[in-house]
């Protein structure tokens, strides 16, 4: 029985071992790679675009196909022959030619000589497949950001939590000592009242961001692909490198733009509009190819064609076949038109976000310096907010304050922790802005701890 107990024990706090693991950022984001949707179907994505490329200069090489046909002439056909095979000119007389059965089976090679299109079409699987290993970084890197502002909302929760529960927690003493008190005939009822209002009011706040908590964690599962039923908890010394962040002016070069994914994204697809209307005006050359083909045929008019001692026919036959394109009702001219169209497109698309990236990093360089700026004076209004409160406390135990202060004080640190820690929050984002608008966002996460 000891040793079934011990067995027990040693299981219990093995299986606490091992999952009981505190996620840094880096484990989240390590396992969000591997397990979050959105990046495996970019995975796949890319993967059909690499067998693209195969599939395409598979065209290129020899094609052989097998034929076989076998045809039962319920009726066969009749043919009219001249009279004069049978003596009399002048008219016709109905025959019966052919066989009932007819087989035939047969191999055919082909093989591209001249096909202008082969080759841009080889250049626009490569490019396909660029676009989308440059589409699963872009993805990428909106898992970083979701994930990265999704853990740190996370752990302001739950410090938020915690100073929640050390407010009320001393005002639960606070209550006590009131009552008390107020049993001995020192406090006034009213004082009572106003005490157990505050903590009321604090302990509504408290299940409120418990509230909040949870759902930040489920968002945070979902956002990694973990289980909703799993355990996560996280560490939360990446809290203190939040107020170590400093200013640096950007500015909107173009090097910055080249380094944003969805810039990137644009001049590949431009890219492919070129292509395309590259290959509609190939269109209009000849296409050369050979050919070779071998059969077999039988002609029964009963089914036996298993039968060795019937005879089989064969032929065979090579060849060159040259296509020219003469006229297509004008389609070839049309695609030309259109191709042009959409590469204009793609140029005005490229241009304007050219601008909107310029737009877009000064916007993110203001709401930075702004968030840093806030933090700082709302660090200061945390420090003086605790020390009024301790003091106010102090005063309170000895007498010489009133309840009312204490319930102003601790009405005004809650309110002020919560004010901080929602600019902290604020100052993250703002910087995950600030890296993912220079293009940035995925080297400044995987430099974090």
């Amino acid at each position: 029985m000891n040793k079934l107990k011990i067995t027990t024990l040693i299981f219990v706090l093995l299986c606490q071992t091992l999952f009981s693991q505190v996620y840094t950022l880096k484990d989240c984001i390590n396992y969000a790679q591997q397990n979050n949707s959105n990046i495996k179907i970019s995975n796949f994505n890319y993967e059909i675009s690499e067998k693209q490329i195969n599939e395409t200069i598979g065209t290129g090489l020899p094609q052989i196909d097998f034929t076989g046909t076998l045809t039962d002439n319920l009726k066969v056909t009749t043919s009219l022959l001249p009279g004069e095979l049978m003596g009399k000119p002048g008219t016709f007389f109905p025959v019966k030619m052919g066989t009932k059965y007819n087989v035939s089976a047969g191999i055919k090679l082909t093989q591209k000589i001249f096909d202008p299109s082969f080759w841009i079409g080889l250049k626009a699987a490569k490019l396909s497949e660029k676009y989308y290993k440059q589409n699963t970084e872009n993805t990428t890197e909106k898992i970083f950001y979701d994930v990265s502002a999704k853990y740190y909302k996370v752990l302001i929760a739950q410090k938020q939590l915690k100073n929640l529960k050390s407010i009320l927690e001393t005002s639960a003493n606070s209550l006590k000592a009131v009552e008390l008190k107020y049993q001995n005939g020192m406090a006034k009822k009213i004082d009572v009242d106003k005490i157990k209002v505050s903590y009321n009011k604090t302990n509504s706040q408290l299940q409120q961001t418990e509230l909040n908590y949870k759902q930040s964690i489920n968002n945070l599962k979902l956002a990694i692909g973990l289980p909703v039923d799993s355990q996560l908890e996280l560490s939360d010394t990446s809290l203190a490198e939040l107020e170590s962040f400093t200013y640096e002016n950007t500015v909107a070069d173009n090097s910055l733009i080249e380094n944003r994914n969805d810039y990137k994204l644009l001049k590949i697809q431009l890219e492919l509009y070129e292509t395309d209307r590259q290959n509609n005006v190939l269109s209009y050359l000849p296409t050369l190819s050979f050919f070779g083909n071998f059969s077999y045929q039988a002609m029964r008019k009963e089914f036996n064609f298993f039968d060795s001692k019937e005879t089989w026919f064969n032929s065979s036959s090579v060849g060159l076949e040259l296509k020219i394109p003469i006229f297509s009702g004008l389609k070839r001219l049309n695609k030309v038109y259109e191709s042009d169209i959409n590469v204009e497109i793609a140029k005005e698309n490229l241009k304007y976000t050219e601008q909107s990236i310029k737009v877009d990093l000064s916007n993110s360089d203001i709401q930075y310096y702004s968030a840093l700026d806030n933090i700082k004076n709302e660090k200061d209004n945390l420090d003086l907010a605790q020390n009024v409160f301790t003091n106010t406390q102090l005063e309170y135990s000895q007498g010489t304050g009133s309840s009312l202060d204490l319930i102003q004080a601790e009405g005004s640190l809650c309110e002020t922790q919560n004010l901080y820690y929602t600019k902290l929050l604020n100052l993250y984002i703002a910087k995950l802005d600030l890296e993912k608008s220079k293009g940035t966002l995925i080297n400044f996460i995987n430099n974090q701890k």
